[in-house]
């Protein structure tokens, strides 16, 4: 599977290779995660209805330093798959300029609009979610889509644009909450 990032959520760790002898075991030997959190202020608030976390490894070619140069790559997965009742999605190397077959997009609350996560019809049955929090009425989702696919806020439905570079609004109006 390939898979083009979109943007990412916002709580980022890494993982040591474990042989802290070595001076680059915290950088180019390290594992580099990421997932939906919620700020405020400072603080990072984890209140996951739906665990998971996106997974760099060492030989991906993500560079820690450098998050947003990832925004727009594609990278080969295996796809989302199941461990200790966490979704993980490894991005294991760069594809180049292969045509992605999903994307990986973070929608919030701010930008995005209310999404009713407990009543069905909120997304299109190709959208999976890899990472949600929420928070009142705050969240922050990261899905995996693909281009058909679609995300319905207050705002309307949201999709991939035809270009397979952002998320937007492919109708408005029709279905906002009341």
């Amino acid at each position: 599977m390939r898979i083009r990032i979109i943007n990412f959520g916002t709580n980022w760790w890494s993982m040591h290779s474990g042989d802290t002898s070595d001076p680059y075991c915290f950088v180019r030997r390290a594992a580099h995660f990421n997932a939906a959190a919620l700020k405020s202020g400072r603080r990072l608030h984890h209140s996951a209805i739906f665990p998971g976390q996106v997974r760099f490894n060492a030989k991906s070619g993500f560079n820690p330093e450098f998050r947003s140069r990832a925004v727009g790559m594609t990278f080969f997965s295996p796809g989302p798959m199941q461990f200790g009742g966490r979704v993980h999605l490894l991005l294991e190397r760069k594809a180049g300029k292969a045509v992605a077959d999903a994307y990986l997009v973070t929608i919030n609350s701010a930008d995005h609009g209310s999404v009713r996560f407990k009543e069905a019809g909120w997304r299109s049955s190709g959208v999976q979610p890899i990472s949600i929090s929420l928070r009142q009425q705050r969240y922050e989702a990261m899905l995996l889509m693909g281009t058909e696919d679609w995300v319905r806020s207050e705002f309307g439905r949201w999709q991939i644009d035809a270009t397979g570079t952002r998320l937007a609004l492919s109708d408005c109006g029709e279905e906002i909450f009341e």
